[in-house]
């Protein structure tokens, strides 16, 4: 008898061990890591909650429009009883691919990104699609087929819109004449060269008006400085200047005012906290921006999502709306609210 009271201890012992073992080996751990997330996340073995979950890649957090887009998309995804697990892809494919494919282990209800490459992400965004997780982009678009919808701005209509803000100003200020700059990116085709595109095409209808310059800043505030000191030198009678995003615009105003000039001013896109208060502040040389506000683009995302989940039709472009401010209408733009949700 204590013989086989000695046998089944042994035995217990043994199950005991193994089953110690298998809850251990099951848990996994992100290789992505720098997770942004929400409520409970999902992991390959099970899933808990009710909640829907979404698996987004960020193109970058290095601005402070993509830091407002992340605070943003948590704030919609609460809104609309989503959890969200966010992740940076800082530029680089390989590094959004393993996202991609974390998200896919995760067994996330749903995946939006903004590419980083919008050929070299197809591999990855089909095989989340094979998985049957749907996939969406924003911001960077991809060339598949498979994404329900891109969540976007239209690119040309935002250098457009500011071109007629200064059509405008040329014609009530500069007697119909002026010589423009605009500084552009080129290595950036579909959203960059689309806006340098759009401003262009308003400024070629003015008979008054000649492009006296268009040269890359590379979209950093260091680079378009000097690019514009180069062209104050070849045109020193410039009237006009359009950047393709905020520091270009930046730059091109410290070379300006570096120079002592006043009477040129600069124009272009812009989000953040220092662009709006310039506004505010009727800054002599900075003037209009055409405004992608990160909160429209996380909650038309958030919302093209809900319309999946609820089968309706999605578009396959989901077209959200920039608008142009200036000293004028600035304090209709309620950016401090959005800027307040920032998550450092």
């Amino acid at each position: 008898m204590k013989k086989l009271v000695k046998v089944l201890a042994v035995m217990l012992a043994l199950v005991l061990m193994v089953t110690a073992f298998t809850a251990c080996g099951s848990k996994k751990q992100s290789s992505t890591g720098n997770d942004t997330t929400t409520g409970t996340e999902k992991t390959t073995e099970e899933t808990t909650g009710k909640k829907k979950v979404i698996g987004i890649s960020l193109f970058y957090r290095r601005d402070e429009y993509y830091k407002d887009l992340e605070s943003s998309f948590i704030y919609e995804a609460e809104k609309a009883g989503y959890d969200v697990i966010i992740q940076d892809a800082d530029t680089d494919p390989a590094r959004q691919t393993q996202q991609l494919e974390d998200f896919v282990q995760r067994k996330v209800d749903a995946i939006a990104l903004s590419a980083t490459d919008p050929a070299g992400m197809v591999p990855a965004i089909e095989a989340a699609v094979a998985a049957g997780i749907p996939v969406i982009t924003f911001d960077g678009p991809s060339e598949s087929d498979k994404v329900i919808t891109h969540v976007g701005f239209d690119f040309y209509q935002d250098g457009y819109s500011v071109g007629e803000w200064v059509k405008k100003y040329i014609n009530e200020k500069l007697g119909g004449k002026a010589e423009v700059a605009i500084i552009d990116f080129p290595q950036s085709a579909i959203v960059c060269g689309l806006r340098a595109q759009g401003f262009r095409d308003v400024m070629e209808t003015m008979e008054g008006v000649t492009i006296v310059a268009q040269q890359d800043g590379k979209a950093t505030r260091t680079d378009s400085m000097a690019v514009m000191e180069n062209i104050l030198t070849a045109h020193p009678d410039v009237d006009v200047v359009f950047g393709i995003n905020y520091d270009t615009c930046a730059g091109a105003a410290a070379a300006i005012e570096a120079a002592g000039r006043t009477d040129i001013i600069v124009t272009g896109g812009a989000w953040g906290e220092e662009p709006f208060t310039k506004l505010e502040n009727n800054d002599p040389i900075l003037k209009a921006f055409f405004v992608t506000s990160p909160a429209v683009q996380a909650a038309d995302t958030i919302k093209a999502l809900t319309e999946y989940f609820e089968g309706k039709e999605v578009p396959k472009e989901y077209k959200s709306e920039s608008m142009v401010y200036d000293a004028t209408n600035i304090k209709d733009l309620d950016w401090r609210a959005i800027v307040a949700r920032r998550k450092d």
